[in-house]
């Protein structure tokens, strides 16, 4: 007998859904075992796995993939990976992209069909199945279109694909009569997605009208009647009732290779939706997080808190200058050693809190944020326990589950697997207690290997079952800066009404003269931040380091490191004589030389971290696209330390090779009103000059003040070539001068 409901209203709606959700459980345990519920209820698992004669489904992982064996191979095949609707439309006989020809069109009023249906713009009709499990389902009518060629004439229809939302494969909440509009784009298309999401479809392809609603507001606001789910059932619902589309994904592929290289599931926004079913952004984000403070809600002395967006008032805002010390919060959550807090809190963000439950990882997080309250507990203990009203909702939030699971390295079963399983699901539990406005995640790219494709599906649907848009891709990271061939799985989200930021551009290329961009980092390069470190550092002990014995084959410093993994990742010094020191492979990785590690499992600590120097590229860019968001944009805006022109020193024409010092990091160019502050961790060796110059910073503040900041010194001294290849300094050689800004660049002339 079926259950009697009372009905809803718009304050308390009924949520009536054919896949019931799931209630959050705390422990290691109950997460590993909802976490396997969850892989069940939102993944189509007898449309992807085999099943036997009692209906129980294969061990997918029985037999290990060869290919995924190799890391090299991987990543050849890894955006057919990734591709989760591949070219299925690109040759469908139902729709096509929509592409610039040289035929004649010609935009019709109304086509009417042979069974005497009358098609119009808006419209949206169903379209007649078809064998392709990725084919367009519906189409709303934006324009009907006759195209004269030369051989013959023809009408399409033009306008958005969509497709239910079931039907990817566990990513979004199974729903009854949600859709989801399909955008298929190019990266090199400056247009958006409203113009590339357009396809043709033949009009002998529909099937019958249909009722689409787009809104940007919650599930369940506009979907069917509940009177009339019960009266009609839910088969005649899902053939004749109303959908609802709140969801666009975007599929962005390369234009040279055609593959798939980005995707994104993008909660539509009030400026994307019907007029009728249409709610503010603004009322969107004070109904997820209760408001936010334009700007960044870390403000030293304030005494009330921030701006908190009325509901009865439709979410209306006045932005508001920024304050003196402004800063978005974050936080940092499987912290490990500190990698990404340390390139969270040298972008600019206040960091509120970090959190890892592995006594050396936390250890190296004391030493390096004193000021930054470190939990060290299972984030499974974390999400059930409240916390002091200063750590709740930061601005950013940035996730590292472990990932030695999902490794394309990890071939044998671990004692921690069903753990870090458990962590994986346990994201979805942070996000709701956390709710950001923007989230950060890290992982290896073999989680998103075919192998854990239903692990990966679920994991992005812990996010967007709570309404978070998000975007992800595989990031090779010495196109920022990193000094290794390191790729890893960058997953950014945006919060219910909240826009979401695009990735951050490249900052380094292989081509610098072609791409407009930096060289890329090299190793050698890299490592002249510690060259003047004394052996018998702590980590830099050339005494005690290991030696090898015959040497190896030495190697091209030039060249990027291999993957930095915890045991090193095979890399050594390139004379071939020794193995890296800590020091050595923590600069590699992207930290500070001074960035203090705990005595034990350095190497671990290192090889875990995702790299500082990439994350504060990250948040640089996160900042400026929030501070934009939030009406703010260039109002004591950092400058980038990506930014294309960042020399801190203008050197003058001359027919002479010359080399210049390059900023790496927070501020820029300096100006009147924003000066650079730079130390000398944030300045790069370009290499030789003719005359046996090179340009370093020192790092040391002259007290001297110029308006609202200091100016830094710097120095350049002449230099001999040592035998391990280094630039061997004599004291007796060197000037000593400001760094310019951009109204006042210093000039290093060496004929004077």
């Amino acid at each position: 007998m079926a259950e009697i409901y009372n009905p809803g209203s718009v304050s308390q709606p009924l949520v009536i859904d054919d896949d019931d959700g799931y209630e959050s459980l705390s422990g290691i345990k109950h997460e590993l075992e909802e976490g396997h519920l969850l892989l069940e209820e939102r993944f189509d698992v007898d449309d992807v796995f085999e099943v036997d004669e009692y209906g129980n489904e294969v061990n997918p992982f029985e037999e290990l993939d060869q290919e995924y064996r190799a890391e090299g191979r991987l990543e050849g095949d890894l955006y057919e990976v990734i591709d989760l609707t591949e070219d299925a439309d690109d040759n469908s006989a139902t729709s096509r992209p929509r592409t610039a020809t040289a035929s004649d069109e010609d935009i019709l009023q109304y086509w009417t069909l042979d069974d005497g249906l009358l098609l119009t713009p808006h419209m949206t009709v169903e379209l007649r199945p078809s064998v392709d499990q990725e084919a367009i389902e519906f189409l709303r009518i934006l324009s009907i279109v006759k195209i004269t060629e030369p051989e013959r004439t023809f009408a399409v229809l033009r306008g958005w694909g969509f497709r239910r939302s079931r039907n990817f494969q566990g990513c979004l909440p199974k729903k009854l009569n949600e859709v989801c509009l399909i955008a298929k784009m190019k990266t090199s298309d400056k247009r958006g997605w409203m113009e590339q999401a357009l396809i043709d479809v033949d009009p002998r392809q529909v099937m019958m009208l249909r009722d689409l609603r787009m809104t940007n507001a919650d599930f369940p606001d506009y979907r069917f009647n509940a009177n009339e789910y019960h009266r009609l059932g839910k088969e005649m619902i899902k053939e004749s009732g109303p959908l609802v589309c709140r969801w666009r994904k975007e599929e962005h592929r390369h234009p040279r290779t055609k593959a798939a290289c980005e995707f994104a599931f993008v909660r539509l926004s009030e400026d994307e939706v019907d007029d009728r079913y249409r709610v503010k952004d603004a009322q969107m984000v004070n109904r997820w997080r209760g408001g936010v403070v334009p700007g960044g809600s870390h403000i030293p002395n304030r005494d009330s808190p921030g701006l908190v967006l009325d509901l009865e008032d439709e979410g209306s805002e006045q932005a508001s200058d920024l304050q003196p010390g402004q800063r978005y919060t974050a936080a940092d959550i499987f912290a490990g050693a500190g990698g990404a807090s340390r390139g969270i809190e040298r972008s600019g963000c206040r960091l509120l809190f970090s959190l890892d439950h592995w006594e050396p990882a936390a250890r190296s997080l004391r030493r390096n944020f004193p000021g930054t309250h470190i939990y060290q507990k299972e984030v499974t203990d974390f999400v059930t326990e409240d916390l002091p009203p200063e750590h709740s909702y930061p601005d950013i939030l940035h996730l590292s589950p472990p990932c030695q699971f999902w490794s394309p390295a990890h071939t044998v079963a671990g004692k921690d697997d069903e753990k870090n399983i458990a962590v994986l699901f346990s994201c979805t539990d942070l996000i709701k207690k956390l709710r950001p406005r923007v989230f950060t995640v890290e992982q290896t790219f073999g989680l998103v290997h075919d192998r854990f494709r239903l692990y990966f599906h679920t994991f992005l649907q812990g996010f967007t079952s709570h309404g978070y848009s998000l975007r992800y891709k595989i990031l090779h990271l010495n196109q920022y800066g990193l000094a290794q061939t390191r790729r890893r799985l960058v997953i950014i989200g945006a919060g219910p009404g909240e826009k979401l930021p695009p990735f951050p551009p490249p900052t380094h290329s292989k081509t610098p003269e072609v791409d407009g961009l930096k060289p890329v980092v090299t190793p050698y390069q890299a490592l002249l931040a510690i060259k003047r470190i004394k052996s018998g550092h702590p980590m830099h002990n050339l005494a005690t380091v290991h030696r090898f014995d015959p040497p190896k084959r030495p190697w091209d410093p030039s060249k990027p490191v291999n993957t930095i993994t915890c045991s090193g990742g095979q890399n050594y010094h390139w004379l071939g004589e020794r193995q890296f020191t800590d020091l050595e492979y923590a600069v590699l990785q992207g930290f500070p030389r001074w960035h203090q590690f705990s005595e034990t499992n350095v190497k671990k600590q290192i090889g875990n971290a995702f790299a500082p120097s990439v994350v504060r590229v990250l948040y640089e860019h996160l900042i400026r696209f929030l501070r934009k968001q939030d009406g703010v944009a260039g109002s004591n805006l950092p400058p980038s330390s990506s930014s294309g022109d960042s020399s801190p020193i203008a050197i003058p024409d001359s027919d002479e090779e010359r080399d210049e010092l390059q900023f790496l990091g927070l501020g820029g160019l300096g100006t009147k009103d924003q000066p650079m502050k730079l130390d000398d961790e944030e300045v790069e060796y370009l290499g030789e000059s003719a005359r046996g110059w090179s340009a370093t910073m020192t790092g040391r503040w002259d007290g001297r003040r110029e308006g609202v900041g200091r100016r830094t010194r710097c120095e350049a001294r002449r230099y001999e070539v040592d035998a391990d290849g280094w630039p061997e300094y004599r004291e007796e050689d060197f000037m000593e001068l400001d760094a310019g800004t951009m109204q006042d660049p210093v000039v290093i002339d060496w004929e004077t």
